[in-house]
């Protein structure tokens, strides 16, 4: 009595402390007990604050980068380095695990700068095809769907319960419960488990007298098999859509098996393919900028030395005449031809930069890249047919709509399996076991003809089984959800083909644009060529006039001046078109996607580890010598109707390229990959003659000439630079 009454008066103690605590007036001083004369130290004014973090794995910076970059007045410091364009696509290629482009340099929204985990990297398709995120699963992500699941729990208890009969005696329970679970979804969309239980109870015998043993095991192994009849039903919904999972209202959403997970691998796949074609582009495109570059700053360079001279004639005449007009006009033009010679070789400058960018090379490294290789002046006549063909077969952009149609399509297949009810066949089988000790020597207990001493013992002798099996069903009234996902595979699946038509227009318009880029800047190559030639003539008669006439025509000079400006623009207006003529080819070829196989590249995988080719090795001879069953399926059907043009396995190799000689051994590719999808051509547009016809070979590029200086003062005045006329 007693303590109940301390209990009570406790509990009462502690509800007003509670109480008071609410009637506190505000802004009261806060008592302590522990530390009431120290000082506040944790306490600050501010939520967030901009900081860096702390880098587990410090970054090794470039040490290159602290190199003093070149300027105009450094330029004799450096030593030039002769690079062909296979060379730097070569360099480029082995530089670029991260996948950079031209376009984005410079640019506020430079996507290596701002989001670089939007960057296209060689590290894409192994991340991809690791994704284990819902809606971008990878394969083995959607093959972990079939892994066996096994679980395991243990609880313990005691229980007290006064029993309402007899004397009011108090039941004393103390129980376990074990349970273990092995389960696994099978490729035709059931399930099947293993499961094994055991309980343990102990009662006072006190309380419940009648009681066989004080204490008991009861358990069971048990194996159940779940199969979908209607809805999830089938091998090929769950290789498109995984096992068969309850979703909202007893309807699953097409989730990400293991087709839809390798079709975006292969969509990753495009992608890497996508930019490394763009770097490609890129690197030839700027490789001319460059050349182009250079031989404008040896124009103003041989320009700027006419004019020393021309000055100085100017100067002679205005001393003997008393003249100063040609004089002041040649200074004019001096200066002027000044500042053009610095403005190009800042660009010459510049368009090195952004190639060694491209090229993965240090900012500074002592060297300048030099082109060697001269552009074409051959006329390229393109065949229309043939050429849209190849944009048609070739794009990566078509063939990585055409995974998406496929997708679609397997999902909409799936979705059209879920417009059904859901109908499951549920079956199960159990063996029971029972006794008074878990393990036990024998099974005698002494009570019964049985013997139930041993529950592990009982189990064994299966003597006591059971069985159920039944069908289970769920039904949403009118499929309301089921059919709409339907309905939206089927227009996302409308939607995904309208767009490839129009994909294929766009394409077939992109091919004419830079068709009609290569014509118009191959005819103003030709006009820029007359234009050229006519201004050494007109340069040419100057200086016959000036001789003839002497000092009694004091515009002569002038005329000489001015025809000699004429001509040094004529000739750079011919080489930018030359220049623009050769990029706009590249165009051409980028645009009919066939950049990497004219450049001889070709995609593959990279080297494994060497234990991976030993556990397949091992497992492919195990399939070997095992035993066919004729009733069993063990391919599915087609779904991938061969290698792109850029893939290695374009070339029919046995091998792969990592090992030693291989690459080496393939000389060219093989034809026509006979399971591509080729656009068919009307018979009566069909062309007599599907090749493009280069009339002339552009001239290979001379080697650099032995004495070739090792400065830069003036970069290409060792070049043997020739007006490229025709």
């Amino acid at each position: 009595m007693n303590i109940t009454r301390w209990k009570r008066s406790t509990a009462l103690l502690l509800l007003a402390a509670m109480l008071g605590q609410g009637c506190a007036a505000p802004g009261a001083r806060l008592q302590y007990l522990i530390g009431e004369d120290k000082v506040l130290e944790h306490y600050k004014d501010y939520a967030t604050a901009i900081e860096y973090p702390v880098e587990t794995e410090p970054n090794q910076t470039d040490p290159n980068l602290f190199r003093a970059p070149r300027t105009l007045n450094s330029l004799e410091e450096v030593e030039q380095r002769f690079v062909r364009l296979d060379e730097c696509v070569r360099l480029a290629l082995a530089n670029s695990s991260i996948i950079i482009d031209d376009q984005s340099f410079g640019s506020p929204g430079n996507p290596l700068l701002a989001n670089p985990s939007r960057v296209a990297s060689v590290y894409d398709t192994a991340i991809q095809e690791t994704s284990f995120l819902f809606g971008n699963r990878g394969t083995e992500a959607a093959l972990s769907d079939f892994d066996a699941i096994y679980t395991n729990s243990m609880q313990l208890g005691r229980s007290e319960d006064v029993q309402n009969f007899g004397t009011g005696a108090v039941l004393v329970d103390q129980t376990a419960q074990w349970q273990a679970r092995l389960e696994k979804s099978l490729a035709n969309s059931g399930t099947i488990a293993l499961q094994n239980d055991w309980n343990y109870s102990e009662q006072n015998a006190a309380s419940l007298p009648a009681r066989l043993f004080p204490s008991a095991f009861t358990g069971s192994v048990s194996a159940e098999y779940r199969q979908p009849l209607l809805a999830g039903s089938g091998t090929e919904y769950t290789r498109i859509a995984g096992p068969l999972a309850q979703g909202v209202r007893g309807v699953s959403g097409v989730s990400q098996g293991v087709l839809i997970s390798r079709i975006n691998t292969d969509i990753s796949l495009v992608d890497f393919e996508q930019s490394v074609t763009t770097l490609v582009r890129d690197v030839e495109k700027i490789y001319w900028d460059l050349y182009l570059a250079l031989q404008l700053y040896h124009s103003e360079v041989e320009t700027f030395k006419d004019i020393v001279r021309f000055q100085k004639q100017a100067a002679a005449r205005a001393r003997a005449s008393d003249s100063g007009e040609n004089k002041l006009r040649a200074y004019d033009r001096l200066y002027q031809q000044d500042g053009r010679i610095k403005g190009s070789l800042v660009d010459v400058m510049v368009a090195e930069q952004r190639l060694r960018r491209l090229l993965g090379l240090p900012l500074e490294d002592g060297q300048f890249l030099t082109p060697i290789e001269k552009p074409t002046e051959a006329k390229l006549v393109p065949e229309w047919e043939a050429s849209l063909i190849e944009s048609l077969a070739h794009r990566p952009e078509l063939r990585r709509q055409k995974w998406e149609i496929r997708s679609l399509e397997l999902q909409l297949s799936a979705a059209k399996n879920l417009a059904r009810p859901r109908l499951d066949f549920v079956s199960n089988y159990r063996i029971n076991g029972f006794g008074d000790h878990l393990f036990g020597e024998n099974d005698d207990d002494g009570q019964t003809a049985e013997g139930y001493n041993s529950a592990l013992e009982s189990l064994t002798q299966g003597n006591n089984t059971g069985w159920g099996a039944g069908l289970q069903l769920s039904l949403p009234v009118g499929l309301r959800l089921a059919r709409a996902q339907v309905r939206n595979y089927e227009l996302r699946l409308r939607k995904a083909r309208q767009a490839l038509q129009r994909q294929e227009s766009e394409i077939g318009g992109e091919l004419l644009l830079a068709i009609r880029e290569m014509e118009r800047w191959y005819e103003l190559a030709e006009v820029g060529a007359i234009r050229a030639e006519n201004g050494v003539q007109l340069e040419g008669a100057s200086r016959k006039r000036l001789e003839a006439e002497g000092d009694r025509n004091p515009d002569a000079l002038s005329r000489v001046l001015e025809a000699k400006i004429n001509s040094r623009d004529a000739d750079q207006g011919y080489l930018r078109s030359v220049i623009e003529y050769n990029k706009a080819i590249t165009d051409l070829n980028f645009r009919k996607g066939t950049l990497l196989i004219n450049n001889s590249i070709f995609l593959s995988e990279g080297e494994w580890n060497p234990e991976a080719y030993d556990d397949v090795y091992r497992r492919a001879e195990a399939m070997t010598h095992a035993i066919d069953n004729p009733k069993l399926e063990t391919k599915p059907g087609e779904f991938v109707a061969g290698p792109g043009d850029n893939a290695w396995e374009s070339l029919g190799s046995p091998d792969r390229p990592h090992i030693p000689g291989v690459i080496d051994s393939v000389t060219s590719p093989q034809s026509a990959n006979p399971n591509m999808s080729v656009p068919e051509v009307p018979p009566e547009t069909a062309p007599e003659a599907a090749e493009e016809t280069m009339p002339e070979e552009a001239p290979k590029p001379a080697d650099p000439p032995q004495d070739f200086g090792t400065t830069l003062q003036n970069p290409i005045h060792r070049l043997n630079y020739q007006r490229p006329l025709r």
